[in-house]
């Protein structure tokens, strides 16, 4: 193998071991959000009927008085 192929091959696998890891850090976020939606829906589901817009409208008009 001549010297020139020998480091193309390198730059090859060097850059293939880039794309495996920006697309194993891509899979973690991704599976990271996943996690979050989960928990926020799994939180959403126990509040029930809740609503922040009057919530924060109450608390205001409290603050006023």
């Amino acid at each position: 193998m001549s010297a020139q192929t020998k480091e193309q091959l390198d730059n090859l696998l060097l850059f293939q071991k880039r794309i495996e890891i920006l697309s194993g850090a891509k899979l973690r976020e991704t599976d990271s959000i996943n996690a979050a939606i989960k928990i926020q829906d799994a939180i959403r589901s126990k509040i029930g009927a809740w609503n922040g817009s009057k919530e924060i409208r109450r608390w205001r008009e409290a603050k006023k008085s």
